[in-house]
């Protein structure tokens, strides 16, 4: 019989090896018991106090010092009380020490339904009551707009005001949730309310205060699998009327007629007959020529979209739009677009109206939105998986929090196949098996194609499951909420992996719990283990058990493995302990290679972050300083010029603070544009023994010294030609873009242009195999 595992011993003694081994990130949270003690024991005298007298009591926290152990104590025992009367809920013995630790700036690991709402709730009302500015980032709007509501009443209590910052807020409103107490939101609506002040011509548009204190609700979520997604603000741009020429050329082509595709189905490139087809329709003789890069980038765009991004699985189509579907999550990425073109690519494949094309404003990873908070903590149900990229990348600890109840859920070894045909129908015999004993089963799958096909698999055994995913999302709470019942069998992406709480019905508590069985592993175990943590809730029986194959793309795209195993069985499953082996090597190769990406890219932003806050300091001192600009006219002309006193006149300084600005951020656009293009080809630089990093900040830090110079030039250019009777940069021939929007850059499906080179010569010196790995 194979050896079964109970989740909370594992998981305490994996905390007990991290401490010993002095690794990185991890922390003791069990000093802080004292605290917690005396808070139960402060707590329990409050019980007896009328509501007004426990009012009082709050009030007085105001401009507390939660670094004195005493006050900490006495908030948390007023704020536990007001919880229990006023939500209805009083805090657990874990649920307080989560609250001390994270008041304490630890992060903490909760397992799935252990109350973490509550807790950010005391964090962020202990965090308000000493004067700070606080934002509770959460993982989507709804859930920001739900919490900022269900905690108001206890924040009231302290005299504190609460507003939630989601989509279809207008400018006021969101100014005025901002200068709440405490605001909830995504570091998503954080980030592009960020980019719009960048952009904001008078102080008084400011829509986001310096930011000070966040509490972030799913923090490995934010800082790690979200952290190197740029955010962006655009405008409008001219079309390119080549770009809907070259699709209709392209969609009319045939893999191995016009066009080649690797077996690996991650490059693709034109053939002779290919190019031939594309100089005839384009009218030109070398399409090779210099004079045609952007139409040849163009036309390689547009046969990527053709030819290697799939609907269902990297985006579907909802409404008439385009997409795309979050990896680490299963569900639609909100505002989210592919860059250089190939999102309007996809949308001219689908005849779908093409967006219009943007020139992108300014922009920031999700990653420098956080590190712009003067102090962070968090929770998740996976931050102890995180904790050591957590301490690395933010100076941030990580202790894993008991939880309420003993857990009980029962985590089985994983079952290996040789196949995904063969991995698949064991798994379906897996359901339908729990399904007539009455058991609930939730299944998760890797992508929206995958949830499809593998519920038509159990429609073929009788069994119908509701299917969740990007396409349905919209029922996401309702569908969840009806996954713990009796017999109920759910098959869903990634979505249901994280910050969902399903609740068992008594018969399928008798029934053994919720079974949760995942379809191969996804490329980094902390998205398995949230998978895992659907079940077994605050005590609750469950089971979980990953059905994988050597077919799964966690394998195939990282090893190929150059013998077969020893024991098989006659369904396919392999009994051979080595596969296993490789099975993990190959998850583990996987989430280095996402590391390593996070790494490179962070550093290919660092010298950029910098020149941005260096230009955001001019921009702020112009905004705010009436010396600011008297300092930077001196600079745009020669000294001993006199035509600075005639733009620091009261009725003409903020015309000219007004063009200072316009081609401040005029410079920085062909900054980012210049940086963009640069980095696309930078790769190639290793070909002649250069470092590409090392020359990728030289030419960065060239262009930036000249962006200054451009700056003042066109500043000088503007106010030598403007007339007296100019009041507005129309009156001056200047025009910001007529419109913005902001959005998130996904990245490429096929991987960056230095990727697919790195690719593409590690597979000719290997006669185009994949990476062997061999165990001995």
């Amino acid at each position: 019989m194979e050896q079964l595992r109970d989740p909370s011993s594992w998981r305490r003694a994996l905390v007990l090896v991290r401490r010993f081994r002095q690794e990185p990130g991890t922390a003791n949270l069990r000093r802080f018991d004292p605290l917690v003690e005396a808070v139960l024991s402060e707590r329990a005298a409050l019980h007896g106090l009328d509501d007004q007298t426990l009012s009082e009591r709050a009030r007085l926290t105001a401009n507390a010092d939660l670094a004195d152990d005493g006050d900490l104590v006495g908030f948390l025992a007023v704020a536990s009380e007001v919880a229990r009367r006023r939500l209805g809920m009083e805090p657990f013995e874990v649920q307080l020490l989560a609250a001390v630790s994270m008041l304490r700036g630890r992060v903490v690991d909760m397992e799935t339904g252990e109350g973490k709402t509550l807790v950010g709730f005391l964090v962020a009302a202990g965090l308000a009551v000493t004067g700070r500015r606080v934002h509770v980032l959460s993982a989507n709007d709804y859930l920001a707009g739900r919490d900022a509501q269900a905690g108001a009443a206890l924040f009231a209590a302290f005299g504190l005001s609460c507003a939630a910052v989601v989509d279809g807020m207008d400018h006021a409103d969101r100014r005025a949730a901002y200068r709440s107490d405490v605001v909830y939101a995504t570091v998503h609506q954080v980030g592009f309310d960020l980019l719009r002040d960048r952009q904001r011509s008078t102080d008084a548009q400011r829509l986001v205060p310096e930011l000070d204190a966040a509490v972030i609700d799913e923090i490995d979520a934010v800082l790690l699998d979200d952290a190197m997604v740029p955010l962006v603000i655009a405008g409008d741009a001219e079309p390119r009327p080549e770009e809907a020429a070259l699709a209709e050329v392209v969609a009319a082509m045939t893999a191995g007629v016009e066009y080649e595709v690797d077996g690996e189905r991650r490059n693709v490139s034109f053939n002779e007959a290919g190019i031939t087809a594309l100089e005839e329709h384009l009218g030109v003789d070398d399409l090779y020529a210099e004079d045609y890069v952007a139409l040849l980038t163009t036309a390689h765009v547009a046969l990527h979209a053709h030819a290697l991004v799939d609907r269902d699985v990297h985006y579907i189509v909802a409404d008439g739009q385009v997409r795309l579907i979050n990896d680490s999550r299963g569900r639609v990425a909100d505002r989210q677009r592919w860059p250089d073109g190939l999102h309007a690519a996809i949308e001219r494949k689908e005849g779908l109206a093409v967006t219009a094309r943007a020139e992108v404003l300014d922009q920031m990873l999700v990653e420098t939105v956080a590190r712009g908070y003067r102090d962070i903590t968090g929770m998740s149900g996976t931050a102890l998986d995180a904790s050591e990229r957590l301490a690395e990348d933010l100076d941030l600890r990580t202790g894993a929090i008991p939880t309420n109840r003993p857990g009980i859920r029962v985590d089985e070894p994983d079952r290996l196949y040789l196949t995904a045909e063969e991995r698949d129908a064991a798994a379906a015999e897996r359901v339908h098996a729990a399904h007539a004993a009455g058991q609930p089963v939730l299944i998760g799958t890797a992508s929206v194609a995958d949830s499809e096909r593998f519920a038509g698999l159990l429609a073929d055994r009788g069994i119908g499951a509701v299917v969740l995913n990007a396409k349905n999302d919209a029922a996401e709470a309702e569908i969840i909420a009806r996954a713990g019942e009796h017999a109920a069998v759910t098959v869903s992406t990634q979505m249901a992996g994280r910050g969902v709480d399903i609740r068992l019905a008594s018969r399928a508590a008798a029934a053994g719990g919720l079974l949760v069985l995942g379809l191969g592993r996804y490329d980094s175990a902390r998205l398995d283990h949230q998978l895992r943590g659907r079940a077994g809730r605050q005590g609750d029986p469950g089971r979980s058990v990953f059905y994988t194959s050597l077919d799964d793309d966690v394998v195939t795209e990282h090893l190929i493995i150059g013998y077969d195993p020893r024991s098989v069985d006659a369904d396919g499953r392999i009994h051979d302990k080595r596969f296993r082996r490789i099975y993990e090597h190959a998850q583990r190769v996987a989430d280095g290679k996402l590391l390593q990406l996070h790494r490179t890219t962070r550093r290919y932003h660092t010298a950029t972050d910098q020149h941005r806050r260096l230009l955001l300091d001019i921009r702020e001192r112009l905004l705010t300083d009436p010396a600011a600009l008297d300092d930077y006219l001196a600079r745009v002309w020669p000294v001993g010029s006199d035509r600075p006193h005639a733009w620091t006149r009261p009725d003409r300084r903020r015309l000219a603070v007004e063009v200072a600005l316009y081609h401040l951020d005029r410079a920085w656009t062909r900054h980012l544009n210049l940086l963009a293009e640069v980095r696309e080809g930078i790769h190639l630089r290793v070909l002649g023994r250069q470092d590409p990093l090392d020359e990728f900040n030289l030419i960065a830090i060239d262009d930036f010294r000249a962006l200054a110079e451009a700056a003042t030039a066109a500043t000088r250019h503007t106010l030598d030609a403007a007339s007296e009777n100019a009041t507005t940069l129309a009156d001056l021939g200047l025009r910001r873009p007529s419109s913005t929007w902001t959005y998130m850059v996904a990245d490429n499906p096929f991987g960056s242009e230095a990727d697919r080179f790195f690719e593409f010569i590690g597979q000719a010196l290997r006669g185009g195999r994949p990476p062997a790995i061999s165990y001995t």
